[in-house]
């Protein structure tokens, strides 16, 4: 079982309640240690826009928002080895847990690793948002 690291509960802290439950319910049952990086929580339109322009967001902060800035998503990264992981096989298995704790607290949850068209289709793996 594991267990989110004091850094990772802070960020986690500024998210909505019902995406801390998810997460914190997730992390106990989950095969695979995972953790929230800096900005995988609440950001600013500042902080968002950095993102945008650096390539890592599709929402630029000012004329599309993120629900990262309403406070609906939470990102995450795998924590294996000791290391931080993005793989898409770490993620895939860590989305598959949290969107069936969702699921079974009701909770309508969209993963981004079903974003976009053809092109971008799941280029947001480690992305979850209430909807």
């Amino acid at each position: 079982m594991y267990q989110f690291s004091s850094k990772s509960l802070e960020r986690l802290s500024t998210v909505n309640p019902l995406l801390q439950d998810i997460m914190k319910e997730a992390i106990k049952v989950s095969p695979i240690d995972f953790g929230i990086p800096l900005y995988g929580g609440l950001r600013t339109a500042k902080q968002q826009n950095q993102l945008f322009k650096d390539g890592k967001s599709k929402c630029d902060g000012i004329k599309i928002k993120s629900y990262h800035q309403s406070g609906n998503a939470v990102d995450v990264y795998a924590y294996v080895n000791g290391h931080a992981s993005w793989d898409d096989v770490h993620l895939g298995i860590i989305a598959g847990v949290v969107l069936s704790v969702a699921d079974r607290k009701g909770v309508n949850l969209r993963w981004g690793g079903t974003f976009g068209s053809n092109e971008f289709h799941g280029w947001d793996k480690p992305h979850f948002e209430l909807r």
